[in-house]
């Protein structure tokens, strides 16, 4: 263990990430791994404002901060003012997951005597210690990536991600949702991705859907951010609507982990829900581009490997995201191969 720092001692640590869901998700084992550590340290998590609801639900953490770049924080002004906040926690170390100048340099200015993240940036210069290790290379998981940047703070070389939400406690709201589904098991099919990745076809979600209805006794619950809401609204058309629900908008990030934290399967592309049932371990299902930067690999269910699926296609050196030589490779997924993997493989795998 590093001897700047003791387990005996109440040290005082910043866990920087600020970009989506599912890369917040990724990072969280971090904080167990420092607690793990550090039993008595302090503990404080600096996030985007929609990312914070998932954060304060994850143990360990002793003090969500919010950093709001199109808010208070926004332009030079709003950097000086986090630099001024940040300063104020007299914090020991701060790592930082996710680079960014402006964040990197907040850190040096709030005088955090160690600063740690990669060694690559020209801005790196603003850190005290570096992590030399490319992420687009695509070599391990996200989440193992992060673990990394704990190596100057700790000496355990464990890199296996390992999540410790809170305990989940039954709401009003969701026993009158509960009673509302009649008390069935249900099913999410969050087709969105935001465009961070390659996505299946609405054809081939309404596919699935049609195959839960025929295999299952599941409600179907359909996800999605609010822009994706037409897309939605179009795969619950024809279907019963008491089978098949549309719930875009309907709950908050955090009541919809709580969703998440009780259904059954839960099944999408390359998505910040895919990482949140993975880390609660409900059963997922996944489709993926093999290609950086999407490759499962790296953004996979860390958990649950064998259900990231990708077609099964000539994978050359040079394909990428942007130069797909197959012309967006989860349409080549034929309907045999869903029905295969979904009904013959997955769903064997989960309760009924």
């Amino acid at each position: 263990m590093s001897q700047t720092f003791s387990s005996n001692s109440k040290n005082r640590f910043l866990l920087i990430r600020t970009d989506r869901i599912g890369d917040t998700i990724l990072t969280l084992p971090s904080v167990s791994a420092l607690r793990e550590n550090y039993p008595n340290a302090f503990i404080a998590f600096l996030s985007q404002p929609y990312t914070k609801p998932i954060i304060e639900q994850y143990s360990g953490i002793d003090l969500s901060i919010t950093y709001d770049p199109v808010g208070k924080h926004k332009g030079w002004n709003g950097i000086l003012k986090l630099c001024q906040e940040l300063k104020e926690y007299n914090f020991h170390a701060a790592i930082l997951f996710y680079p960014k100048v402006e964040l990197a340099f907040a850190l040096y200015r709030a005088k955090i005597p160690v600063r740690i993240g990669t060694g690559f940036r020209w801005y790196s210069v603003f850190l005290t210690k570096h992590i030399f290790e490319h992420r687009k290379d695509c070599k391990k998981h996200e989440s193992e990536y992060n673990l990394r940047l704990l190596e100057p703070l700790t000496s355990v070389r464990d890199n296996v991600p390992k999540y410790n939400f809170k305990r989940w406690e039954k709401t009003s709201w969701w026993k009158n949702f509960h009673a509302e589904l009649k008390f069935k098991n249900y099913v999410i099919v969050h087709s969105g991705s935001g465009k961070s990745a390659p996505n299946l076809t609405k054809e081939q979600y309404k596919l699935i859907i049609k195959l839960l209805i025929e295999k299952t006794d599941w409600t179907i619950l359909l996800t999605g951010v609010s822009e994706e809401k037409k897309f939605v609204q179009d795969l619950a058309m024809n279907f019963s609507e008491e089978r098949v629900r549309e719930v875009v908008e309907r709950f908050s990030l955090e009541d919809f982990f709580s969703v998440i934290r009780k259904a059954s399967l839960l099944i999408s592309s390359s998505t910040g829900p895919l990482h949140m049932a993975n880390a609660a371990k409900i059963p997922v299902l996944g489709f993926f581009c093999h290609a950086k930067p999407h490759t499962p690999t790296r953004w996979g269910p860390y958990d649950q490997k064998e259900w990231a699926i990708t077609p099964n296609l000539n994978w050359p050196d040079v394909c990428n995201s942007n130069n797909c030589p197959h012309g967006g490779c989860l349409n080549k997924l034929s309907d045999l191969e869903i029905s295969e993997i979904l009904c013959e493989k997955r769903l064997k795998k989960c309760r009924f």
